[in-house]
């Protein structure tokens, strides 16, 4: 990957704050799933939080690739910008928990005020592919990113 695109990638990562998660059903894999996350980043590494019983977390601890998409409503089409993602998904450590929640804790101060709940646990995303959307560039325009 660019520089250049790696720079992109992490200031428009930055700048948002919602991703929509798209997994397969884990009962039904050729029913595909979708749900947004609020989400932190650690370089190109997406991570996300839900409870261990919630239909992404089953869906992903069945199988393991996801996509996301990340964007902004624009009125203007000629506008759009976003990002595209294949990759995997998978479970983040004990050890590596409380590095998550203070990524978490820094982009959103509110969880600093929830109580702990033992049934919510950490994801990471673990990019594959990743493509750069700017239709300013002309209609439809992205950059494919090998990771």
């Amino acid at each position: 990957m660019s520089r250049t695109s790696k720079d992109e990638v992490m200031e428009y990562l930055k700048g948002n704050q919602y991703a929509n998660l798209a997994t397969l059903n884990a009962d039904d894999p050729a029913q595909p799933d979708v749900s947004t996350v609020a989400y932190v980043n650690d370089g190109l590494d997406l991570y996300f939080v839900t409870n261990h019983k919630s239909q992404k977390f089953v869906n992903v601890s069945r199988n393991r690739k996801v996509a996301v998409s990340i964007d902004r409503d624009e009125s203007d089409w000629m506008k759009i910008t976003g990002i595209q993602i294949e990759g995997v998904a998978e479970p983040v450590s004990e050890a590596e928990a409380a590095k998550v929640f203070g990524l978490y804790a820094e982009k959103f101060p509110v969880i600093n005020n929830f109580p702990p709940n033992p049934d919510y646990r950490f994801s990471r995303i673990r990019p594959k592919k990743i493509w750069l959307l700017d239709y300013k560039k002309g209609f439809g325009h992205r950059d494919s990113i090998e990771v």
